[in-house]
């Protein structure tokens, strides 16, 4: 269009209409004016009203367009925030979700066994380093009503226990240590062993119940639970579940692994039982020994 407006053949016609206005003016001035006189300028004009009309139809409608998108980014803009918005309170609301359910199974705990205190749920805060059979730090300690030797479980089985106490956090030595031994029975078959840690069967998430007898009916998936005796740990907690039974090494005995059916490598809350039925109050040192030899 601007190439046309630049050529010859554009002059040559501004020429023709100048000379067409001129007539119009002298024939109105000699009072000649006539309707053929009108007719030849509207049909000399007529392609430019054409082309200035299809001019000022592109610029509103480019315009309009402009305009259009400035209100659709407007209206995206603002649905980006409705959805963040939307975002933020679908995270709050999985976070209360969580937070009941976790609730709800350790209240589990409190409905099964109706002689234990609780404390509130702890959270993990971290693993003590280079210790290989997975003790953790908790969020709760003696401000909490928590005690040395004290269980620490969760809904699924037992964990371990508190073996150092802070005033706002303690340390939990898990049932995959050597330190800790647990007088512990089968649910079904009623053998009783001693269940410990071991270096090797720790390395796989084992334990291992040993000092069973040489002819032990004791099988795969069979339930390993605490016995309750000398008052260290409550009768009746899950410990977990039967994975192998084999004749120890001397032959006179056999021992079961046992896969603990609380995830210790993947725990979040756990809570402490600092109080049961049967619970012996005792010294830090006899605590120890009865840990050591239970």
């Amino acid at each position: 269009m601007g190439d046309f407006f630049r050529s010859v053949k554009f002059r040559v016609i501004l020429c023709i209409l100048a000379l067409l206005v001129g007539v119009m003016i002298y024939a109105v001035s000699m009072g000649g004016y006539t309707i053929s006189t009108v007719g030849i300028f509207n049909t000399v004009a007529a392609p430019f009203q054409r082309a200035s009309n299809a001019i000022s139809t592109r610029v509103e409608h480019a315009l309009q367009v402009y305009g259009d998108a400035e209100d659709t980014f407007e209206e995206n803009r603002a649905l980006r925030r409705e959805v963040a918005e939307l975002h933020t309170q679908l995270s709050g609301y999985e976070d209360t979700r969580q937070e009941l359910e976790e609730l709800q199974a350790f209240m589990g705990i409190k409905e099964r066994h109706e002689d234990y205190t609780l404390s509130a749920p702890c959270e993990v805060i971290g693993f003590v380093t280079n210790d290989p059979y997975g003790a953790f730090m908790i969020d709760g300690g003696e401000e909490d009503g928590i005690h040395l030797y004290d269980p620490v479980v969760t809904e699924l089985g037992l964990v371990g226990i508190v073996s150092e106490l802070g005033a706002q956090t303690s340390t939990v030595t898990t049932i995959l240590s050597p330190d800790l031994n647990i007088a512990a029975c089968s649910s079904s078959a009623g053998d009783r062993g001693v269940l410990t840690g071991t270096v090797a069967l720790s390395q796989e998430g084992l334990c291992k119940l040993q000092y069973l007898s040489r002819d032990t009916k004791m099988k795969k998936e069979q339930v390993i639970l605490t016995t309750g005796e000398n008052g260290l740990f409550p009768r009746g907690y899950v410990i977990g579940y039967v994975k192998d039974v084999q004749p120890d090494d001397s032959g006179m005995t056999a021992y079961a692994a046992v896969e603990p059916a609380a995830d210790l490598s993947g725990m979040a809350k756990v809570v402490v039982i600092t109080d049961f039925a049967g619970k012996g109050r005792l010294t830090e040192k006899e605590a120890q020994t009865d840990a050591d030899g239970q």
